[in-house]
């Protein structure tokens, strides 16, 4: 059986207000003919389908058009049986959304778990095509003949503490320990009920949760993740341990980096296909080719073609200025979109003028600046008549604010007459409505 593995697709997500709609739609089209090409048995889809859990009306027409077209081409996989296709939800997903056309769905051959549901257990579905279960959903995917070769757990986000891991009330290694505990018979469970149900069937299973190599470590920037679960910003990332030894392989979302986490290869992270942000760099985009062997499992990264970069330009005004001249889109690419990040020393008004008329001058064609950051490089020097202020009762407006400026300026950073000016004609501004009021 082959499957294709992806996640993290966060569609209706936008960088800095600039819509990413065309990209991902790119994406989509490119994965339906890849589906097809690399015959590929069941398509899943670990987590995240979605930015918000009220995504905008483009991002589920986005969603719904690919599955319907995925459904209307039928074909099938190397296994011989009727392609599938399997989506669970992610932390950013609305289970209730993904779950509400799962029946409608399911005519598309299209398993959907959008949340963790313990009544779903009690549902009378389990003779149809797939078994329910308190943690997930059992889905078999058979072979030519009928027999079914392969059970993906299609598990989505679990929130430890719906699993019962001890709460805050408990110290942090035994907290540890009990979302290790709880993560860990979930999936045991799972792995019984499947290999009960289907005996001599190879497992897979899904998640969204943060695994790395070793219990309690902490992900990096690299790792790019939006938003921590499971308490990985207190305990730190679950073990790939967690994971009973049966399933041949887990398919994991959330990370949006793509990697191994242990050194098997038993467990991956496909990360984002479509770059998020631009800390996640646009080179490693990928989706992974799944075979799972009757004695191995063999992985093969997918490049995913990019059609919009997101970059971030950074350095002094004039590095940045000329920086913004050596971006260039890459063959079949549209317009970056640049972060263009720029340290100053002291006040440094027409900044971002200047770099959106660089940009303008270069023509939309090029690049796109998407948001434009100025940030002030900290003196060691620091503003000595601080420490010599009035108290705060005999403050006047205009010493507080001559302070503020030096404290973040400088002391040897005057303040601009136009923008002293400006100040006390707010202040003169500010006392005539208290007058009138």
């Amino acid at each position: 059986m082959r499957l294709l593995h992806t996640s993290d697709w966060h569609l209706g997500v936008s960088f800095h207000e600039q819509s990413r709609s065309e990209e991902q739609a790119h994406f989509l089209e490119w994965l339906l003919t890849a589906v097809e090409e690399h015959e590929v048995d069941a398509l899943v889809v670990a987590g995240d389908v979605f930015d918000t859990a009220n995504p905008p009306a483009e991002a589920q027409s986005l969603y719904y058009q690919f599955l319907a077209k995925l459904g209307a081409r039928g074909g099938r996989g190397r296994g011989g049986a009727e392609r599938q296709v399997i989506v669970v939800g992610g932390n950013h997903d609305s289970p209730a959304r993904l779950d509400a056309p799962r029946e409608v769905l399911a005519c598309l051959s299209a398993t959907v778990v959008g949340g963790h549901d313990p009544d779903r257990a009690k549902e009378p579905r389990a003779a149809v095509a797939a078994l329910q279960t308190d943690c997930g959903v059992l889905v078999p995917l058979r072979n030519a003949a009928g027999e079914v070769s392969v059970v993906v757990a299609a598990v989505p986000f679990l929130s430890e503490y719906r699993l019962g891991a001890r709460g805050f009330e408990a110290g942090a290694e035994e907290q540890r320990a009990s979302v290790h505990e709880v993560f860990r018979v979930a999936y045991t469970h799972l792995a019984d009920r499947a290999e009960a149900a289907f005996p001599g069937a190879r497992l897979v299973a899904t998640g969204h949760l943060t695994v790395l190599a070793k219990a309690g470590a902490k992900p990096t920037e690299e790792d790019a993740i939006p938003a921590e679960i499971n308490r990985v910003g207190t305990l730190g990332a679950l073990a790939p341990e967690v994971f009973d030894e049966r399933f041949r392989y887990v398919a994991l979302g959330h990370v949006h980096r793509g990697f191994s986490v242990d050194a098997e290869g038993r467990v991956r992270y496909s990360g984002t296909p479509v770059q998020v942000s631009a800390v996640e760099g646009a080179a490693s985009r990928r989706v992974l080719l799944v075979d799972v062997e009757p004695s191995e499992v063999k992985v093969t990264a997918l490049p995913v073609p990019q059609r919009r970069r997101l970059v971030t330009v950074s350095g002094t005004r004039e590095e940045v200025l000329a920086a913004l001249g050596e971006v260039r889109a890459g063959a079949g690419e549209l317009p970056p979109y640049v972060v263009a990040d720029v340290a100053v020393e002291g006040p440094s008004p027409g900044v971002e003028a200047a770099v959106l008329a660089r940009a303008k001058e270069l023509g939309e064609g090029v690049l796109k600046v998407a948001r434009v950051v100025v940030r002030t490089v900290r003196r060691e020097a620091r503003a000595s008549a601080g420490s010599a202020l009035p108290p705060v009762e005999q403050l006047t407006a205009e010493q507080a604010f001559r302070h503020a400026w030096s404290r973040r300026f400088g002391a040897d950073q005057p303040i601009p007459e136009p923008v002293l000016q400006r100040f006390r004609a707010l202040v003169e501004q500010q006392a005539g409505a208290e007058v009138a009021s």
